[in-house]
């Protein structure tokens, strides 16, 4: 729950909205030659900043204060990507030049926080960018903010975490009430459904293998892909799942196919084929806006045999992750989970956009000339 002195600060700064001329608040249509203008003087904006302000306080305030977590600054730059390409990735590195060396753009943070919790700390956390290289769309920014945390413990323990933080995000933005009917596509439903999650005790959960036959039953199986190293359910797909099952709050999928995700996560000791780790779709609050997967989480391997193995089937090369395997042969070692939120996913959602980069103040996007 967001304390009482944060919250009058979020309403007071949301009154400043109240009687402005809704007209300014349009969307402009996005133009990378003319968005450093539209930031200038676009009513939007200036809500989309406002918004994104208290998001990012009120993370702060949930992890660090009522989770007791440590914040970690982190480095922009690592020669281990935590997404490699291989049979289960389904994002690409940015390859950069840092003087004589090969590096990457970070993807995630993941690989900064593990060693870190060896050193007697239990959680940590941050909010910072991730960059990939794929293609853009509506789901995917080039340049995108992440939420992430990492704690001694198994996944069991870190839903619950990330329930939590859905929950106190979802009242942030209820928070600001004028703000949301200045820039919410449908602000009526952004308030009903926000504080219908808001009040939510747990989320739905449903096996991979569960959503995968409820996709085939109801003649739905164009929405999984099949290869040989397993399965994967299309965002269409994970849209579909939620109609079929009616579903108005969030749904995790759990128990994905061991191939088809990161060689990291921790393969299920009751089917090695399957890893435990759950993603958490969002309903899309009205037709045609976003939904879908908006956080990642998994429980870490904690067995260097079992991590060579994933490697080894997925065709990824061990050498750059040495260290990594490493830390598991150290006696201070114990099982972390973490998991990652995508800030422009939760904030294109919950505004009933359909466009991911309509959440950003600066859209980052490859082979697209912007400024500054």
């Amino acid at each position: 729950m967001i304390p009482d002195y944060l919250n009058d600060k979020i309403k007071n700064d949301d009154l400043k909205f109240k009687d402005t001329n809704s007209e300014s608040f349009v969307l402009p249509l996005y133009d990378p030659k003319t968005h450093y203008l539209d930031l200038t003087r676009s009513g939007y904006f200036r809500a989309l900043i406002t918004l994104r302000h208290y998001i990012t306080i009120v993370s702060d305030y949930y992890f660090g204060v009522e989770c007791g977590a440590k914040n970690i600054d982190l480095f922009m730059l690592t020669p281990s990507i935590s997404s490699p390409i291989g049979s289960g990735s389904d994002s690409e590195a940015i390859p950069v030049k840092f003087g004589k060396l090969n590096s990457y753009l970070v993807d995630s943070s993941q690989f900064g926080f593990e060693p870190l919790l060896l050193n007697n700390i239990d959680k940590v956390y941050c909010y910072l960018p991730s960059m990939r290289g794929e293609n853009f769309d509506n789901r995917h920014l080039n340049q995108f903010f992440h939420c992430e945390a990492e704690i001694k413990g198994s996944i069991k323990e870190i839903i619950p975490l990330i329930e939590g933080y859905i929950k106190i995000l979802c009242e942030t933005i209820l928070a600001m009430s004028n703000i949301i009917d200045r820039i919410s596509v449908d602000p009526k439903k952004t308030k009903e459904l926000l504080k219908r999650i808001a009040c939510v005790n747990k989320f739905k959960q449903i096996a991979f293998d569960d959503a995968v036959e409820l996709l085939t039953k109801n003649d739905k199986g164009d929405f999984i892909n099949f290869i040989k190293h397993g399965r994967d359910i299309t965002s269409q797909g994970e849209l579909e799942i939620m109609r079929i099952l009616k579903i108005e709050t969030p749904l995790w999928i759990k128990n994905y196919d061991r191939d088809r995700v990161a060689f990291y996560q921790k393969p299920d000791p009751n089917n090695t084929d399957k890893v435990i780790n759950a993603d958490l779709l969002l309903p899309p609050l009205i037709k045609n806006s976003f939904g879908g997967e908006v956080v990642g989480c998994g429980q870490r391997q904690d067995n260097v045999e079992e991590i060579l193995e994933s490697l080894k089937r997925q065709k990824i090369s061990p050498v750059p992750y040495k260290w990594y395997i490493n830390l598991r042969r150290l006696p201070e070692y114990s099982i972390t989970s973490g998991f990652g939120l995508g800030i422009e996913r939760f904030i294109a959602w919950s505004l009933c956009l359909n466009d991911i980069k309509n959440a950003i103040i600066y859209p980052r996007l490859k082979n697209v000339v912007t400024y500054p």
